[in-house]
């Protein structure tokens, strides 16, 4: 069985994986908005690999990220569910402790000035909003983020190209645990729309 997988956290990414979660293709599109060319990739993903949406299951990032960009995936998946299709989800800041990295910390811009800080060491975790300006890698080791283009991420290694990387353990792990999570915010609704 193949997989879909889609991530409109920031930018988007389409791809398809084969039935041992390898990349059958995998394409990073961050030129237009999503809700421009989501429809259009995924026609276009499956049509190429004569592939029917039915008879696959998907996989979406749920966050964090942007807050438009997650609700576009997760409008699309709940599509999906309707209609008895198995889907599945996670948080990029999950994605190197479902990958087996037993200890680090994922920072990403959490917007009005602010950075998102989840630590992790073994099943202890801390989560945490910074102002940016107090933010700092000094005394933190193994460390991920979405956005490695930000500088104050440099050097930190970007959950996008490690999913890209280590799909195979990733998407088996999600599989097995039956994941399916609600889409990450940084803040509350009522804070976030305030």
């Amino acid at each position: 069985m193949h997989s879909l997988f889609l991530d409109s956290t920031s930018g988007l990414v389409v791809g398809l994986l084969d039935s041992k979660f390898n990349w059958v293709e995998y394409k990073s599109l961050d030129e237009k908005k999503p809700s421009e060319i989501i429809h259009f990739e995924i026609f276009n993903l499956l049509k190429k690999h004569n592939l029917d949406l039915k008879d696959m299951r998907t996989f979406i990032s749920s966050g964090p990220g942007s807050y438009t960009g997650m609700r576009l995936s997760e409008g699309f998946v709940q599509v999906f569910e309707l209609n008895h299709m198995p889907v599945y989800s996670f948080y990029h800041f999950d994605v190197p402790r479902l990958s087996g990295v037993v200890k680090g910390y994922w920072a990403t811009n959490a917007f009005k000035g602010e950075v998102f800080v989840y630590n992790w060491n073994g099943e202890e975790i801390k989560k945490e909003l910074l102002l940016k300006d107090v933010f700092s890698q000094a005394g933190r080791n193994n460390g991920f983020t979405l956005d490695d283009t930000d500088p104050i991420f440099s050097g930190l290694t970007s959950t996008k190209k490690f999913i890209k990387n280590e799909s195979a353990k990733l998407f088996a792990n999600v599989l097995e645990k039956k994941l399916r999570v609600p889409p990450y915010y940084f803040r509350s609704l009522e804070e976030e729309f305030r």
